[in-house]
């Protein structure tokens, strides 16, 4: 007798809905983690003086395509991942207990302009900032950090924090900086990741440092010429005049900003003026 052959049991289709279930999970847990890393992102721009109070705003896209974002008027430094709320594409909390922080509009101006980016961080840093009351340029290329790691720095002129003039007048530059500042108000990185958002605000800041200190040392260097004028019988009141010109109204500015006058705003940076 001729063996029976038997036909192979088709493998089981799955059951209605089980992908979907495995998609949904993923997601959650991925809004899990991010949720743990946008706080993370927050206590770290607090420890690093970058945002003070509740300052700044940082926000993520999710899987799904909405957005993870901080909660408005909350201190940043004290937040937990169920503090933060998912809004949808044109902003609304879809999501979480609190609002969406006042300044969402700039972000879904940042992410509608930058498919590319996955994270954007919005903070105070004080130098950077106190470069554009003064005027200065911003620093570009003053040393490699700032060209490899922030690129190109554009500077929006200001606009009402919390208004749609925010995302007006970032609209000319999304496209092509990962870094902007924000004219007496803030500025705004734009990255892949979390960390890599947060790593060009704190470069900004760090690079914005010795754009100041340069800043100094050249006007320094102009009272040490108008001095040694001064030695060799210059008229004095002349060489005073210029001192306080030589030290230029960006350093003179900056320091009325800063709540100290210009000497003490030189003894802090170190100078001996």
């Amino acid at each position: 007798m001729a063996p029976r052959h038997r036909t192979p049991r088709r493998p089981a289709a799955p059951r209605r809905g089980a992908h979907s279930a495995a998609r949904r999970t993923g997601e959650a847990s991925a809004e899990a983690r991010l949720r743990r890393d946008l706080v993370e992102i927050c206590r770290r721009l607090h420890a690093r003086d970058l945002i003070g109070a509740a300052e700044g705003n940082v926000s993520a896209r999710l899987p799904g395509g909405e957005l993870l974002v901080t909660p408005s008027g909350a201190n940043k430094a004290a937040l937990s991942p169920g503090d933060l709320v998912v809004v949808d594409a044109a902003g609304r909390v879809v999501r979480g207990a609190g609002r969406a922080s006042t300044e969402i509009r700039m972000h879904l101006a940042a992410y509608a302009a930058r498919p590319d980016a996955g994270a954007i961080v919005h903070a105070h840093p004080i130098t950077a900032i106190a470069l554009t009351v003064a005027g200065v340029p911003p620093p570009d290329d003053l040393v490699p950090e700032a060209a490899v790691t922030l690129g190109p720095i554009a500077v929006a002129p200001f606009a009402t924090p919390g208004t749609d003039e925010v995302p007006a007048s970032l609209a000319p530059l999304l496209a092509r900086h990962d870094v902007v500042l924000l004219e007496r108000h803030g500025a705004l990185a734009l990255g892949r990741t979390l960390a890599e958002a947060f790593d060009r605000m704190e470069t900004l800041e760090r690079v914005a440092r010795v754009a100041l200190v340069d800043e100094a040392e050249e006007a320094r260097e102009g009272v040490a010429v108008l001095e040694a004028e001064a030695a060799a019988g210059a008229d004095l009141d002349r060489v005073h005049e210029g001192r306080a010109f030589d030290r230029g109204p960006a350093m003179s500015t900056l320091g009325r900003d800063l709540g100290c006058d210009d000497e003490t705003l030189w003894r802090k940076l170190g100078t001996n003026a």
